[in-house]
């Protein structure tokens, strides 16, 4: 009897706990949040989601129930989850931050103004952070641009993006309606340039990033400053100009968070040396940003260095240094011995590649990722065997490597 009635204590307490992680965010419209969130002094967390988003779906599962986060939350926040393919509130949310990609964070005051926005997948570990910072941003009353109307006029092109009408608005009519915008700073004019690639207004927002970023935040600025950054990169890379490109990492590193910076610093740096070809300076690059940490990271971007320096027997030798470092730590994979092979031949030291590319054709080529077939093996040892550094089709491979949301 005493353990019956343990056991169901138990599990009230289970049930119980469940119905209160399933329960924690608001149920109700978005002013009745606000009102909520003033009657508690809470800041309102807005999570911006849609069916069928996986991101979204694995917050849900895996850091919005995590204690610490639930901690956070409970203390601080009002949590307001909202669907923007669904909910009415939701598509004058997703409208109104300028929300593209999924989940979108927003962070508001008790009165609702706009502390700060994120998006995509935030382990717990960014999380407790993220929301720390936005409670210690309110004790500091530092807030955004955004006003707290929902309702305000916004360009049709840009508001047909989050709530349909039924009516065709290209993109194309954006360029035209910021031209008559008599300031560029202003919400609605921010918002529709946010989505646009017009030459003369991202020369505009990359000229007055400092100011963007402090009236309207990182996250909306990221994919036009990524675009912006890759085209600069290359700019630079025609002219070798490094340190021009080091000046503009400077300048724009406060558009991306830790987390994102290590994810677009790499493209930019390819682009400078996809213009330059100077390998020199690519690897001084990559030393000095302390980029590609791991081993596969790093053998798959010097993949397509192998092929460009094929006529430079220095920078290939530092190459194939690399990769007999590698080979006295473990069993080169597949795409490593390809490299591998590739170096010897460019170097035209052929007994070493016939090893190699033996050593490759011990495989049974059923990988499903390879891009190369036995056949093209066996047409670079035919290759090696006649001492011919051309008599075959060099490929790019690359390791797949795994993914990871946080």
């Amino acid at each position: 009897m005493k353990k019956t009635t343990y056991l169901l204590f138990v599990l009230t307490l289970f049930f119980t706990a469940l119905k209160a992680q399933e329960d924690q965010s608001f149920k109700g419209s978005f002013e009745a949040c606000k009102a909520q969130a003033q009657q508690e002094n809470k800041l309102i967390l807005i999570d911006m989601y849609f069916v069928g988003c996986m991101p979204c779906a694995e917050m849900d599962k895996k850091v919005f129930p995590d204690p610490r986060v639930q901690a956070e939350v409970q203390k601080n926040f009002i949590l307001y989850k909202t669907d923007v393919m669904k909910e009415q509130d939701g598509k004058k949310l997703a409208r109104k931050y300028g929300a593209g990609g999924f989940p979108t964070y927003v962070i508001l005051n008790k009165e609702g103004k706009a502390i700060m926005m994120e998006s995509g997948y935030f382990g717990a570990d960014r999380f407790v952070p993220l929301l720390q910072e936005a409670v210690q941003r309110n004790q500091d009353n530092r807030y955004l641009a955004f006003d707290t109307d929902l309702d305000k006029e916004y360009a049709a092109a840009y508001s047909e993006r989050f709530i349909k009408t039924g009516v065709n608005h290209p993109f194309s009519e954006l360029e035209p309606y910021l031209a008559q915008q008599k300031d560029l700073f202003s919400e609605e004019a921010f918002l529709a340039n946010s989505v646009t690639q017009f030459p003369q207004y991202n020369d505009w927002t990359y000229d007055n990033l400092p100011k963007l970023l402090d009236m309207y935040g990182a996250n909306l600025l990221r994919n036009k400053i990524n675009s912006i950054a890759n085209i600069k990169s290359r700019a630079f890379g025609k002219e070798q100009d490094s340190d021009a490109l080091r000046k503009m990492f400077s300048y724009i590193r406060p558009t991306f968070n830790d987390r994102l910076w290590t994810v677009f610093l790499p493209g930019f740096v390819a682009e400078f040396y996809n213009a330059s070809k100077d390998a020199n300076t690519y690897f001084m690059l990559l030393d000095e940003y302390h980029l590609y940490p791991r081993w596969e990271e790093r053998s798959n971007a010097l993949g397509p260095v192998i092929i460009d320096q094929k006529n430079n027997p220095v920078i290939l030798k530092k190459i194939l240094a690399e990769y007999q470092e590698q080979i006295n730590k473990e069993k080169l994979e597949f795409s490593d011995q390809y490299k591998l092979t590739l170096l010897y031949i460019y170097l035209k030291d052929f007994k070493m590649a016939e090893q190699a590319v033996g050593q490759l054709l011990t495989d049974d080529f059923k990988n499903p990722y390879y891009k190369i077939t036995k056949e093209n093996a066996e047409a670079m040892r035919a290759a090696i065997l006649r001492k011919d550094t051309q008599g075959f089709e060099a490929q790019v491979l690359k390791r797949p490597l795994g993914f990871s949301l946080d």
